[in-house]
């Protein structure tokens, strides 16, 4: 992507376009998450099945990432977020129109889910690209704060949504939020990135070497990407594994509460919510001009030291605690997004990777929550994750040094 914007601004049009169009995306999607499980009661489904449902959602938003890069490939950032946009447009159709209310939910949250996958990680990807160069860290930070924000208000706004106002109506509202994300889509967003020099299909620009020493050419290139793709993926793994777990403990509290007994849970849970939006937008200010893996340690540390705090705090000081749980958990997303960029060729393949360990944190929050919060108890499941921070934050940290040595080396 190559839009036209100052050689030293940050917030370009096409980034303001491009976040404008991710605010009414990302609260579609949360209106229709916040809400899967109430509709489904409305139904007169049970409350399993409504999960279920959730869980099926989910799992076409993940399924659907891997294959966001070659979408952009393909047929461009502007078609795919148009197609992306249009699934979760027709899933609220589908929701309006289908008659049996376990189908209509079904395939509602299959086209909404595959939608919104294939949304988040082309439109994560195309931040790069809308800023000068060197402003990189402070674009995802601003991005990630207003989509963190659209998360954090359309959550809580459409269960209150869904309780006060007709279904038909509350999904035409969501229709409404994803056709008011088109128009800047239209306008900012190119067609096609531009293509490199040398594609990947790794053919020459002439035509005049024979055939054997085209594809012997290619053979070595190709062994030499899938090197190079392995080794990064690895790194990837390592990398963002601190944040995959910071992803659970967020799920656990959104899902669970901040710990047993807790009489206002939802004040708690807001207020770390709001408190990793301006962790996010914090970090994601300074993260070009200092380093985002030190950034990123920062917000382990913060979140570990919360979850210990939370265990023997009450009232005021767990509020305290959650407060500090929220700036750590946003540090860390926009630390490690800004790492995930900086440390693979391709934004796409960046974006994939963080969107999916933000996803399937969220996911696996769901089964360790149960399984914690039922058998160990809400301060036990705390000091598990709290280590569990501890122990992958050190294996980032192994996995760093590693590299730095190797390419010092090298």
């Amino acid at each position: 992507m190559d839009p036209e914007h100052p050689s030293q601004a940050t917030y370009t049009p096409a980034l303001l376009g491009l976040v404008w169009t991710a605010m009414f995306g990302f609260s579609a999607f949360f209106f229709s998450y916040s809400t899967m499980v109430t509709i489904a009661a409305t139904d007169g489904l049970s409350t399993v099945t409504g999960g279920s449902v959730l869980t099926t959602m989910m799992i076409g938003v993940i399924v659907a990432q891997p294959f966001a890069p070659w979408a952009g490939r393909v047929f461009g950032f502007k078609a795919s977020l148009m197609l992306a946009l249009v699934l979760q447009f027709l899933g609220q159709l589908l929701g309006l129109f289908v008659t049996p209310p376990l189908l209509a939910l079904v395939l509602a949250g299959l086209c909404g889910g595959v939608g919104f996958g294939l949304f988040v990680v082309l439109a994560n990807a195309a931040v790069p690209g809308t800023t000068a160069p060197g402003r990189t860290g402070k674009a995802l930070g601003f991005f990630g704060g207003i989509t963190s924000l659209a998360a954090a208000v359309g959550a809580p706004l459409g269960l209150w949504l869904v309780e006060t106002i007709p279904i038909w109506t509350f999904r035409i509202i969501v229709c409404a939020c994803l056709l008011l994300a088109i128009p800047t889509v239209l306008k900012y967003v190119p067609g096609r990135p531009p293509r490199r020099g040398n594609d990947d299909s790794g053919a020459s620009p002439s035509g005049n070497e024979t055939v054997g020493v085209r594809s012997g050419r290619n053979e070595k290139r190709s062994l030499r990407k899938a090197g190079r793709w392995a080794g990064e993926a690895l790194g990837l793994v390592l990398m963002l594994s601190p944040f995959l777990v910071g992803m659970i403990v967020f799920g656990i509290i959104v899902g669970f509460g901040p710990g047993e007994d807790v009489a206002v849970a939802a004040l708690f849970i807001a207020g770390m919510q709001i408190s990793a939006v301006i962790g996010r937008f914090v970090v994601g200010a300074v993260s070009d001009s200092f380093p985002p893996f030190a950034l990123n340690i920062l917000g382990l540390v913060l979140t570990a030291i919360g979850l210990v705090c939370a265990v023997v705090s009450y009232g005021g000081t767990l509020f305290a605690s959650m407060l500090v749980i929220g700036l750590g958990l946003g540090a860390m997303q926009s630390a490690s997004l800004v790492m995930a960029f900086a440390a693979v060729s391709s934004p796409s393949r960046a974006s994939v990777a963080w969107n999916m360990n933000f996803d399937i944190g969220l996911a696996v929050a769901g089964v360790v929550g149960g399984l914690g919060f039922t058998y160990l108890g809400s301060s036990s499941t705390f000091l598990v994750c709290a280590l569990l921070l501890l122990f992958t934050g050190a294996l980032s940290w192994i996995a760093r040094t590693l590299q730095r040595r190797n390419n010092g080396h090298g």
